[in-house]
C-alpha cells in the first residue's frame, strides 16, 4: 500500500514526467487552444487520441462503423463521434481512479459535448468522493465523458435539413407564427403541412446518404459499449507510458508497478459501463442495460421517460403530472410571501391561480403591444409566447418560477416587456450573420453551413430529434392520416393545458420520415444486470412523470428507485444534498439508497427506494443570478454544494 500511494504521488506531482513526450501515436495529447479550436483540426481515428481542447478539457472524435450489424448499403461507411472528457483529479495510475462515467443529456438529439462544456466539471465533483475521500481507500474519482451522438452537432455526418442556418432560422420563425395547435383556426393545418415538408425531403435524402438508417438508439448504445472499449484500451497504454518515464531511480517496487498494471489493464470485449442519463438518456440507458446488461457496473437514469411507449411512437405517457407544476407554482408564491413572489395574494393559491387564469384569459383575446425603443423595434406578445415560455419553465421551477411570476403579473397590467425580451432571447443565433466562405467552397447541406462567429451548436437539434424518434417509433405512421393524427393531438392536449399543444407536434414529422433503421432495438427493456440500476426522479416532473420511474424499475432485477420530494425534470432541476449524496454514493460503492420497500406511495413499489427532500425551494428568497447561497444547515461538504448549484444554473 505504501509503494502504491508513492507512486501515486510521482506520477500525479512529477514535472518531470508531465513534460515527457508520449511514446504511443494511441496515447497523444495534441495542445490546440481555447479560441482556435475546431473539431475538424481533429483526425477521426478508431482509437482514443485525446487533445486539448476548451481551456481544460480532453476532446476526441472516434471512428465507429455506421452499421454496426453489417449486411446493409452503408456496411463501408463510418461515423465519427465527437467526444469531450472532463479529466479525473487523481491519474489513471491511483488506486482511487473509478474509471470513466458517460453522460447522455436527453432529447433525443442532445449535444452531449455542451452539456459537459457546460456542467461537467460539477459533475465530476459531485460523483467523486468527497471530503472523507483523502482517508477512504475505497474513494473512487472519475473522469467524466460525454459525446454527441451520430448525426448530432459536432459528430459527423450531421443530419441537417436545411441547407444552411439561415433557411433554419427563416423556417422556424416561420413555424413560431404558425403558433402551437389550437392557436388559430389554420395552426394545425399549417402545421401539419410544414412539418411533413421539412420530414419528407429530410429524411429521404439522409436516407440517401444513408446516416438516416442509423441513428436509432440500437446503434447509440453500441457506440457507448465502444467508447468504454476505446477508453480501456487507452488506459493501458497511458499506463503504460506512465510506467515507462518514470526516472531511473524510481523507489516504485515491482509489485507496485505490477498492480498498476493490472488495475489499469484492458479487458478487450468485457469493458464495464458507467452511465448517467437524463430524460431521453433514460431511454438510451435502459437498452443499453437491456441489450449489455452483464457491463452494467453503475448507471443511473433520471427524469424517467417510459420507453415502452417512446418505443411504441406513443408519447403519451409523459404529460400526466404536468399541469401540476402550476399548482405547485402557486402553493410556493403563497409560502414565499409577497416580497418574493410578484403575483402573490393574501387569498392564498387559489386567488393566485384565479388571477394568473384572468391574466391569460385576456392575453388570449387581447395581445399586448410593445412601442419601439432605442434598441428595439415594435413588437407584440401573445398567448402562444406566453406558452412558449411556460414550456420551458416548467422544466426549472427553482430557477426560473420568479421570473414567470415577474412575467404574469407585468402582463396583469398590460405591461409585455419581460416577456417580448424573453421571446427576443430564443431567435436563432447568427441572423445577422452572413454564411462563411468555408459554407460557399463546402456547399448547402455541409456543417460549414451551419457555424456561427462564436462556433457554439445548439444544445438540441430538433432535426436528429426527428431522425431518431421516428427511426425508433414503428414504420406504420407513415399511414396516418391527418385527421387520425388530430385525434392523437386532442388527446395529449386533453392530458395537459400547458404543454399538450406543443408535445403534440414532436411526433408530426414521423408521418413524412421516410428512413427505416437497420438495427432498431424490439426488446421488453427487462433483465438482470450485473449492478442494479438507479432510477431516479422528481415528484412532479412536466416530463417524465414519478409513474414512470417505477414502471420502468420493475423490469430490471434489484433496481432501486429514488424519489426527489420536487416539480421540475430529473433530480438537477431542485437542489437536493441528499438525493446528490445517494446518486454519489452509488457511484462510489454500487449501494442503492434507501431500502427494501422505503417508499410507500401510491404506485406500491416494494423494492429498494428512499425519498430525498431539496434544500431550497421556488419564492424562498433563493436567486438563480446571484451568488451561491451558504452552505445549509447541518451540511459540511461545501465543494458538493457549490457543484449542485452550479449544475441547476448551468444545465440544459
Amino acid at each position: 500500500m505504501y509503494f502504491d500511494r508513492l507512486s501515486s504521488l510521482v506520477l500525479q506531482c512529477s514535472a518531470w514526467l508531465q513534460s515527457q513526450v508520449p511514446l504511443s501515436s494511441t496515447s497523444v495529447t495534441a495542445a490546440v487552444s481555447r479560441n482556435d479550436f475546431q473539431w475538424d483540426q481533429i483526425t477521426p481515428s478508431k482509437h482514443f487520441i485525446w487533445h486539448k481542447c476548451f481551456g481544460d478539457f480532453k476532446c476526441a472524435r472516434l471512428r465507429v462503423p455506421m452499421d454496426w450489424q453489417g449486411g446493409s448499403a452503408e456496411a463501408n461507411k463510418t461515423v465519427d463521434i465527437a467526444i469531450v472528457k472532463v479529466e479525473a483529479t487523481v491519474p489513471i495510475t491511483d488506486l482511487k481512479y473509478g474509471g470513466a462515467i458517460v453522460l447522455n443529456p436527453g432529447g433525443p438529439g442532445g449535444s452531449g459535448v455542451g452539456q459537459a462544456l457546460r456542467g461537467g466539471h460539477h459533475v465530476r465533483t459531485i460523483l467523486s468522493a468527497g471530503p472523507s475521500g483523502t482517508s477512504d481507500t475505497d474513494a473512487k474519482y472519475f473522469d467524466i465523458i460525454s459525446f454527441d451522438p451520430r448525426g448530432v452537432n459536432a459528430s459527423r455526418p450531421l443530419l441537417t435539413c436545411f441547407p444552411d442556418r439561415i433557411e433554419a432560422a427563416i423556417y422556424s420563425l416561420e413555424e413560431e407564427a404558425h403558433g402551437y395547435i389550437g392557436t388559430s383556426d389554420t395552426s394545425f393545418d399549417n402545421l401539419w403541412a410544414s412539418k411533413r415538408a421539412v420530414a419528407d425531403g429530410c429524411s429521404k435524402r439522409m436516407a440517401d446518404e444513408g446516416l438516416a438508417k442509423h441513428m436509432s438508439t440500437a446503434p447509440v448504445a453500441r457506440d457507448i459499449v465502444e467508447i468504454f472499449e476505446r477508453h480501456g484500451e487507452w488506459r493501458e497504454q497511458e499506463a503504460n507510458r506512465l510506467l515507462s518515464s518514470l526516472p531511473a531511480m524510481s523507489t516504485l517496487s515491482s509489485q507496485a508497478r505490477d498492480d498498476i498494471i493490472s488495475r489499469t489493464a484492458w479487458t478487450k470485449g468485457a469493458e464495464k459501463l458507467q452511465y448517467w442519463g437524463f430524460s431521453y438518456g433514460s431511454i438510451l440507458g435502459a437498452t443499453l442495460a437491456t441489450m449489455y446488461p452483464e457491463r452494467i457496473h453503475r448507471a443511473v437514469l433520471d427524469g424517467i421517460a417510459d420507453s415502452h411507449d417512446y418505443m411504441a411512437g406513443g408519447w403519451s405517457t409523459n404529460l400526466q403530472d404536468t399541469d401540476l407544476i402550476f399548482l405547485k407554482l402557486a402553493e410556493h408564491c403563497w409560502e414565499g410571501g409577497k416580497d418574493n413572489c410578484a403575483i402573490w395574494d393574501e387569498g392564498g393559491p387559489p386567488a393566485i391561480l384565479m388571477n394568473v387564469e384572468r391574466t391569460t384569459t385576456d392575453l388570449v383575446a387581447n395581445p399586448i403591444s410593445i412601442p419601439a425603443d432605442a434598441t428595439h423595434a415594435p413588437a407584440m406578445v401573445t398567448w402562444n409566447d406566453l406558452r412558449r415560455l411556460i414550456r420551458d419553465i416548467v422544466y426549472w421551477p427553482i430557477r426560473d418560477f420568479q421570473f414567470t411570476a415577474q412575467v404574469l403579473h407585468e402582463l396583469s397590467e398590460r405591461n409585455g416587456t419581460s416577456l417580448a425580451t424573453w421571446i427576443r432571447s430564443q431567435r436563432p443565433s447568427g441572423l445577422g450573420e452572413p454564411l462563411s466562405k468555408q459554407c460557399e467552397i463546402d456547399g448547402p447541406y455541409s456543417p460549414a453551413c451551419f457555424a456561427t462567429k462564436n462556433g457554439g451548436g445548439p444544445l438540441l437539434s430538433w432535426e436528429a430529434t426527428y431522425g431518431i424518434a421516428c427511426s425508433d417509433g414503428p414504420g406504420d405512421r407513415l399511414n396516418q392520416t391527418k385527421e387520425e393524427f388530430k385525434e392523437y393531438a386532442d388527446r395529449l392536449m386533453a392530458q395537459s393545458k400547458l404543454m399538450g399543444a406543443g408535445w403534440a407536434t414532436i411526433q408530426l414529422p414521423c408521418t413524412a420520415w421516410h428512413a427505416r433503421p437497420h438495427w432498431r432495438y424490439e426488446g421488453d427493456f427487462k433483465n438482470k444486470t450485473a449492478v442494479p440500476v438507479l432510477f431516479a426522479s422528481t415528484s412532479i416532473d412536466p416530463v417524465t412523470p414519478l409513474a414512470n420511474a417505477f414502471r420502468m424499475a420493475e423490469g430490471f432485477e434489484g433496481a432501486g428507485v429514488l424519489q426527489q420530494d420536487s416539480e421540475g425534470h430529473s433530480t438537477y432541476s431542485g437542489i437536493s444534498m441528499c438525493s446528490m449524496r445517494a446518486i454519489r454514493e452509488y457511484f462510489q460503492s454500487g449501494t442503492l439508497p434507501g431500502k427494501i420497500g422505503g417508499l410507500e406511495n401510491e404506485y406500491g413499489w416494494e423494492g429498494y427506494g428512499a425519498e430525498c427532500g431539496v434544500d431550497r425551494k421556488p419564492f424562498d428568497g433563493y436567486d438563480a443570478k446571484g451568488p451561491v447561497p451558504d452552505l445549509p444547515e447541518g451540511e459540511t461538504d461545501k465543494n458538493m454544494w457549490e457543484a449542485l448549484v452550479g449544475l441547476n444554473r448551468a444545465w440544459p
